[in-house]
């Protein structure tokens, strides 16, 4: 796995490369961008379209803009009343998309309000003030919403289609050829803004890029630290502690009592399991110890209790409990389920059964003096005859 995670640092695979899911997370984040930036703007958008509405009063024909105003309005609420549901979405911490059956509706009914806004403003060309100002405020807006939903092609096609559309529809009201000649040059304008637009959707598609990456990466950094933490404290082969977290780690610090007991196995014979058997059947016996101690120490229902792997076919079980008759129960247990694996795998006589020597070991100790005795009750079991539990008495 950590060296998978190398090779992904050490290269960015190219789009078709990646996985869906990477898509889908890009995806994502361009949505989350321009969710953003829509709550964020908002307040800017409805008194923007206020000030050109209280402008296009002073207008000839200001009764022209009262409709297209409310379209307007009503367009911008049902925009942010959608944005507002994805960024909730996002704050609950899921994925959401934008689907083609909201975005479709945005767009069309977001550039027909923007059009129906611009198009009274030619109704009746005159030189007053008001009209340019208006016709320039409509277009700034447009081209800055344009910008703004062209990373979401749902919405932005629409948007464009709608406003020339509608704007174009709108002009053959308007006397010829001010009309065709109005069509012609706002066409010309939206299509440079749509060249803009385009550049501004590649730039938020390759920072949404970034930001998945980066994501992935962080991931993996996470997954390779947390794999060196667990490789530093676990045996690898059985997931047990292994020595350097029994003796150098405090595992046997939050033990409550004042009296604890260290119980130290040996699997009888196993170099003679390797010889005859293979190093595979031996890896898979003590895997199959190794998980037979973690239920017996987790049957125990305790966590201060814990199982550790010493090396080769050596073990450890920690008891955090100061009653000896109880240890040695329970060491006649674990001796009982290692010998049940032993004859799982075909092992006969004394190969890969359990020895096993039981010491006190007291709070005010290092473990290292309790394993000491532990030690001397295992080399009595092994001298005694093996497949046995001796407990330290002095």
């Amino acid at each position: 796995m950590m060296a998978s995670s190398t090779a992904r640092f050490a290269t960015t695979p190219s789009l078709s490369e990646r996985d869906p899911d990477w898509h889908g997370e890009r995806e994502a984040e361009v949505l989350r961008s321009v969710a953003e930036t829509e709550g964020r703007t908002i307040y800017s958008n409805i008194v923007g379209t206020l000030i050109i509405a209280a402008v296009s009063q002073l207008l000839p024909n200001a009764a022209d803009f009262h409709i297209p105003i409310l379209f307007r309005l009503a367009a911008t609420l049902f925009m942010t009343s959608v944005y507002i549901s994805i960024r909730k979405k996002f704050a609950a911490g899921k994925r959401p998309a934008m689907p083609p059956a909201l975005a479709l509706p945005i767009g069309l009914f977001g550039g027909a309000s923007w059009a129906l806004l611009l198009a009274p403003v030619f109704f009746e060309p005159n030189l007053h003030p008001a009209a340019f100002i208006v016709a320039a405020s409509v277009l700034i807006c447009t081209s800055l919403v344009a910008v703004h939903c062209s990373p979401l092609p749902w919405v932005w096609y629409p948007f464009g289609l709608a406003f020339l559309a509608t704007f174009w529809i709108a002009m053959l009201q308007a006397p010829s050829p001010f009309g065709t000649w109005m069509s012609l040059g706002v066409g010309l304008i939206y299509l440079a803004v749509a060249s803009f637009s385009l550049a501004a959707a590649r730039q938020k598609y390759a920072a949404a890029e970034t930001l998945v990456n980066n994501h992935r990466l962080g991931e993996d950094l996470a997954e390779a630290l947390a794999r060196a933490e667990f490789l530093a404290n676990r045996d690898p082969l059985t997931g047990l502690y292994n020595r350097r977290a029994l003796f150098e780690s405090e595992l046997v610090t939050p033990a409550p009592g004042e009296r604890n007991h260290v119980l130290l196995l040996d699997l009888d014979n196993f170099k003679q399991v390797n010889d005859q058997h293979g190093h595979d059947i031996g890896d898979r016996v003590l895997i199959a110890v190794g998980q037979a101690l973690q239920q017996n120490v987790r049957d125990l229902g305790d966590e201060n209790h814990f199982a550790a792997r010493l090396g080769g076919e050596e073990f450890a079980v920690f008891l955090a409990l100061d009653d000896p008759a109880r240890a040695h129960e329970i060491a006649e247990a674990i001796r009982a389920a290692i010998k049940a694996v032993a004859a799982e795998f075909g092992l006969t006589g004394l190969l890969g059964t359990a020895s096993i020597g039981v010491a006190e070991h007291r709070a005010s100790e290092a473990i290292g003096s309790a394993i000491k005795r532990a030690d001397k009750a295992l080399y009595e079991a092994k001298a005694g005859g093996r497949n046995r539990v001796v407990v330290q008495t002095a």
